[in-house]
């Protein structure tokens, strides 16, 4: 056998290695969505904790991604692979035996670190894997819709789960099927690293951590009962800081812990934007959905799993034709559109009824699905080849923080709504009904006026690229 068969052969073989992590990864950010009230209930959880069940994996992502981008590039990206899938694995584990609520809130953190390693080891291997563009565009698209199609069946397989077995096989299912994979890993996968990898810098790492931890605990003294009203404003205004001294210290290293000139191209910055708000819309009207359905609607965990499909799967769809529309029009009047019909898609699901909210669920799901592949896409297409781990960092960092953010969000929201009307203090009560009503309408306003916003700034790049066209580094 030829050196070029055995090459295409590995490349077939890594690609679906990492096709089914990404799935895997999918189904966790939404699968626990429909087992919550069943583990709240088993588990005793008052709202926030419930609330944090489900954000603290996306945020943990968020919080390390960076990091873990650094350490790929530096120590190698198949070593950073194969540590993440055991964090996974043993992540896994501890959620599906955790006898309190407070373990599974730790495991599922766990499961958040492991999956911002396999982030950053995949985001480098496919660059050094699949040579030239098309091949590379095939094994991003892959990547994103790996993970569309995992959220897209998370709430379907985790009713099942949960119906035919119990709430713990909902993490519990993770760990042989990705046991395989740490073994198609070892097997398939060849070590690389950047030549010119970033500086490993702990205050870099500190701030970042900061600017996300202080951030999300601003968000969520919003609704903690007892806390004085100060805490939330102190908080943010703590992130913020830690945001401007991070930009200040990269600006500063030879070689920064992350390139944040990047941001300084337009395109790149505002499609990790729309990106990060985007997927938290689509991620926290999920949340707050399946709540709704369980505890004010009366459905089944796998009815409420099978009431989520069209969302779910439309975003799917979306990561599919994108891509496919993409050969016709430019990547910026593709998300300026998308931004136009996902906004339709969110006000239509927050105000209609029956019909209308599935309209709404399509369009939303539809518009979001495409935003998400195409703005990955530009965010990699524009930046430098020496560049692009940074650019990756940037991509998946907007993709875990909105994700967990918008969940913490729209749920902070739900929470300060529902608590006026709330008589007893259980989360399935406080966070159902009326709060996600407003919750909803609340976020379909501001998406709105942020959709016109970002909109006008993506299609104005179109004009900057035809006066300068686009230089290959």
């Amino acid at each position: 056998m030829t050196q070029r068969h055995i090459l295409n052969r590995n490349m077939w073989g890594i690609l679906t290695l990492l096709g089914t992590v990404m799935l895997v990864g999918g189904t966790d950010m939404t699968k626990v969505v429909v087992a919550l009230p069943v583990l709240a209930e088993e588990l005793s959880l008052d709202a926030a904790e419930s609330l944090w069940v489900a954000d603290v994996y996306p945020l943990a992502a968020g919080v390390v991604l960076v990091c873990s981008a650094a350490a790929a590039d530096r120590f190698g990206r198949k070593r950073i692979y194969l540590l993440g899938l055991v964090i996974a694995v043993l992540s896994a584990a501890a959620a599906g035996l955790a006898p309190t609520g407070e373990l599974v809130i730790a495991a599922r953190a766990g499961q958040g670190v492991g999956a911002a390693l396999l982030i950053a080891g995949t985001v480098a291997m496919i660059r050094v894997t699949f040579p030239g563009t098309r091949l590379r565009a095939l094994a991003y698209g892959v990547w994103v819709i790996g993970f569309s199609a995992g959220s897209a069946l998370g709430p379907l397989i985790g009713g099942v789960l949960v119906e035919l077995a119990h709430w713990r096989w909902v993490f519990g299912v993770n760990v042989p099927v990705l046991l395989l994979c740490f073994i198609a890993a070892a097997v398939l996968l060849q070590e690389s690293r950047n030549p010119d990898p970033p500086r490993l810098d702990g205050l870099s790492a500190a701030l970042s951590g900061i600017a996300v931890g202080a951030a999300i605990a601003g968000l969520k003294a919003m609704v903690h009962p007892g806390l004085p009203q100060w805490i939330s404003p102190a908080a943010l205004a703590v992130g913020a800081i830690a945001v401007v001294l991070f930009v200040l210290r990269q600006r500063r290293l030879p070689r920064p812990f992350l390139d944040v000139g990047l941001l300084t191209n337009t395109l790149i910055a505002s499609s990790a934007a729309v990106i990060a708000v985007t997927t938290g819309a689509f991620t926290g009207t999920l949340y707050l959905l399946t709540q709704r359905y369980q505890v004010i609607d009366g459905l089944t965990v796998v009815q409420a799993g099978t009431a989520l499909l069209p969302l779910a799967a439309s975003s799917a769809i979306g990561g599919l034709i994108g891509p496919l529309l993409h050969r016709r029009l430019t990547q910026q009047h593709l998300l300026t559109g998308s931004l136009a019909l996902a906004s339709f898609g969110f006000l239509l699901l927050a105000t209609a009824e029956q019909a209308g909210e599935l309209i709404g669920m399509i369009a939303l799901g539809v518009g979001s699905g495409v935003i998400m592949a195409i703005g990955a896409n530009a965010i990699m297409s524009s930046a430098p080849e020496h560049r692009t781990a940074d650019a990756g960092a940037i991509q998946e960092s907007a993709f875990a923080l909105g994700a967990g953010i918008g969940i913490a969000g729209l749920g902070a929201l739900a929470l300060h709504s529902g608590a006026e009307a709330a008589t007893v203090s259980t989360a399935a009560t406080v966070i159902s009904g009326p709060g996600t009503d407003a919750a909803l309408i609340i976020g379909a306003l501001l998406y709105v006026f942020f959709a016109l916003a970002a909109g006008l700034i993506i299609l104005s790049t179109s004009a900057t690229q035809r006066a300068q066209p686009h230089r290959s580094t």
